[in-house]
């Protein structure tokens, strides 16, 4: 596995609490993979100057066992796990610098993109290329969320609209992949608020709602100006874990474009878990 980039925990990136936004994660992993390309000898600007998208992610899966807060540096490892005949997946880690201890993991299914829209194949040199960082010898992993449907009893649903303008957009002119993530949470906090407990509300002693792992699959790129509605529905509260499944759908032709299914945990001040607090709970169970 290959240390691809450092990157110093700042003010500005902290979500509600001592913690790194969870979206941040996200960026790290488009930029880790951006640092692979040049490892790989295959770097992104040849694909973006043709008009392109480079190792698009299509499918993460993400856990963090302990987020990291003001000032630890984190470390971004990442290394090819198997190839398919359009497809790469990548393992990545993430480590404290300053101790070298693994707090993170996840893994990204990703498809370059030609300028007609189309899945390029994955030509021999790469793959060449991908075999002398990693061996390539391992199954390629199901990463398929947990649905809407999955839901069982009278389980909560929210939704909320957005537009995907800029800063929203990336250079293909698509929705940028932190910001899926972003809206998530705030389509959450949005759903606390209307039920009357907002999250500054809830927080106290213990921080809930912070994604400690969490599954997402791209069936469908959202664009420039494209009118989004998120869908959530909660799946399974208890005292350990909240678990939350999302779906952008594209107003208008109510296309899914995006599925996700988001794990919450509640920390405490030193960022361990701890128990939900009944008042978190009854928050996203009361109808």
């Amino acid at each position: 596995m290959v240390d691809l980039l450092r990157h110093k925990v700042r003010f500005g990136e902290f979500s509600w609490g001592p913690y790194l936004h969870y979206a941040t994660f996200f960026d790290l992993l488009i930029r880790a993979t951006e640092e692979l390309t040049y490892e790989l000898d295959d770097p992104i600007e040849g694909t973006v100057a043709a008009g392109g998208i480079p190792y698009a992610p299509v499918a993460i899966h993400g856990e963090i066992d302990r987020y990291p807060r003001y000032p630890d540096t984190v470390v971004v490892a990442g290394e090819p796990a198997a190839a398919g005949e359009t497809n790469v997946q990548f393992d990545y880690r993430f480590l404290r610098a300053s101790d070298g201890v693994e707090f993170g993991r996840a893994t990204t299914v990703q498809v370059t993109i030609t300028p007609e829209h189309a899945a390029a194949p994955v030509s021999a040199e790469v793959l060449e290329r991908l075999r002398a960082l990693g061996p390539l010898d391992r199954e390629p992993s199901t990463i398929e969320p947990r649905a809407l449907g999955d839901a069982t009893g009278a389980a909560p649903e929210f939704e909320r609209p957005v537009t995907f303008r800029t800063p929203h957009i990336e250079a293909a002119g698509l929705g940028y992949f932190e910001d899926y993530a972003r809206e998530m949470a705030v389509c959450l906090e949005d759903a606390l608020d209307a039920g009357g407990r907002s999250l500054r509300d809830l927080t106290g002693d213990t921080y809930p709602f912070v994604p400690v792992a969490w599954d997402l699959a791209i069936d469908r790129s959202i664009r420039f100006e494209d009118d989004v509605t998120i869908v959530g529905r909660v799946l399974d509260a208890g005292e350990e874990a909240v678990e939350v499944a999302y779906e952008f759908r594209r107003d208008g032709t109510g296309d899914v474009c995006i599925r996700s299914a988001v794990t919450y945990g509640s920390l405490d001040g030193d960022g361990r878990r701890v128990p939900f607090e009944p008042a978190a709970l009854s928050a996203v169970t009361r109808r």
